[in-house]
């Protein structure tokens, strides 16, 4: 295999033996998938869309192709290959289109010299993962009014653009506290709790199923998205639909706080018709273990969970490029495709 920092590897797909995650060349081999998952292994605080635009700049960068339908080709096998390899690939789906659409954006041109043109198109690939990577400190930024001072903020779960925008509103002095709930057997409202209160702010953690009970004391909910589909609806950990109905019946604002790569074309009508593999719903008459899927793709375990937020319980999505109401994120995604 080819060092994951230096990948070397072709348009071509041949291979007598094809392996899962590999991209074949005439010269060497690239594991799309390892390089993946070793991205995020390395940084904790890297999310699966950018994650997936490094990935595919990584392969742009060894690849041989010759000609643009050879690049294009590489990178499309890439993507399906990545997609395949996780049960939840709404996020991971996002950023590899958004990259594809960054390359076909610039393959317009037609250039007579493809290696000065495919360098070209290396150095902008970073440059376009770099600005990904600064999206959560903008959303960060963009939400910290949303935190005034005496609020009592309504989380649930991990996500870095809360904790991110947490911080900063912390450290730009407003006085508030939090809500977090625990987060059933993934426990990742602890490390919400933890992080937030080592910068000196008083959390309250609580069972998942004192949703509704705490709600009254809360002033806003805030909610992180692994996706943001085309009808305005979201994707993010199992639960958040609770949470934004006790929210409505309350009448507290629910703002979901996502980076725009998270923005994926699809428009899934309920929570049984996402491309997420998740073993939930198991009927059965023994007391057994429900057997697993004897799917090649890995189901989504309890830690991985999701389910869906309809567009009627968002109040609006806090993005880097500013607050934007459900219609109009969806009509960002649909108006995405004409760009």
């Amino acid at each position: 295999m080819a060092d994951a920092s230096r990948p070397t590897t072709s348009g071509s797909t041949a291979s007598s033996n094809p392996r899962p995650g590999i991209v074949y060349s005439a010269t060497g081999e690239f594991d799309i998938r390892e390089y993946y998952f070793n991205l995020l292994k390395n940084d904790p605080t890297k999310s699966m869309p950018i994650a997936a635009i490094e990935s595919l700049s990584a392969l742009c960068d060894g690849s041989k192709a010759e000609t643009i339908h050879e690049l294009m080709k590489t990178i499309e096998q890439a993507a399906k290959t990545l997609k395949e390899s996780v049960p939840n690939p709404v996020s991971l789906t996002a950023g590899a289109n958004l990259f594809k659409k960054f390359l076909l954006q610039r393959l317009h041109n037609d250039p007579r010299d493809f290696e000065t043109f495919k360098k070209t198109l290396q150095e902008n690939g970073h440059l376009f993962a770099q600005r990904a990577r600064a999206a959560r400190n903008k959303v960060a930024a963009a939400g910290v009014k949303a935190i005034r001072d005496g609020s009592v903020v309504f989380l649930h779960g991990h996500s870095r653009c809360i904790t991110a925008l947490c911080l900063k509103a912390a450290t730009n002095g407003r006085r508030f506290k939090v809500i977090v709930t625990q987060t059933g057997e993934s426990q990742l409202g602890a490390r919400t709790a933890t992080e937030l209160r080592k910068a000196g702010i008083e959390v309250a953690l609580i069972p998942d199923t004192a949703m509704a009970y705490a709600m009254p004391k809360a002033t806003i909910v805030l909610m992180g998205a692994e996706g943001v589909f085309a009808n305005g609806f979201c994707l993010n950990i199992l639960g958040s639909m609770q949470l934004a109905m006790a929210a409505q019946y309350y009448k507290k604002p629910v703002y979901i706080c996502a980076e725009t790569h998270k923005f994926v074309d699809m428009f899934p009508l309920d929570q049984f018709r996402l491309p997420v593999t998740q073993n939930i719903v198991n009927f059965t008459d023994s007391d057994e273990p429900a057997p697993e899927s004897s799917s090649d793709k890995p189901a989504l375990g309890p830690y991985g969970y999701v389910d869906i937020i309809p567009k009627d319980l968002i109040t609006g999505y806090i993005t880097e490029i500013g607050l934007l109401s459900p219609q109009e994120a969806g009509h960002k995604i649909v108006m995405m495709r004409f760009e």
